[in-house]
């Protein structure tokens, strides 16, 4: 559930987000960032390089790890 708050911003943030999400997407986009920033993720191998992912991977077993 939502909680309402004040939050004050300095002019120059307040102007830029309100240029780029608006006056109705204000809370949203706060929200967003300050989600990002306090809940980061923990990143895996997978996320260090943008070109690494988990696409055409191989199992690469030895042969005799099935007998």
């Amino acid at each position: 559930m939502p909680a309402r708050t004040t939050v004050l911003l300095r002019e120059d943030v307040k102007d830029h987000l309100l240029r780029k999400v608006g006056p109705r997407g204000l809370s949203d986009a706060i929200n967003e960032i300050l989600a990002k920033s306090l809940f980061r993720s923990r990143e895996t191998l997978f996320g260090a390089d943008p070109w690494l992912n988990t696409k055409g991977l191989r199992d690469e077993r030895e042969a005799h790890e099935d007998l």
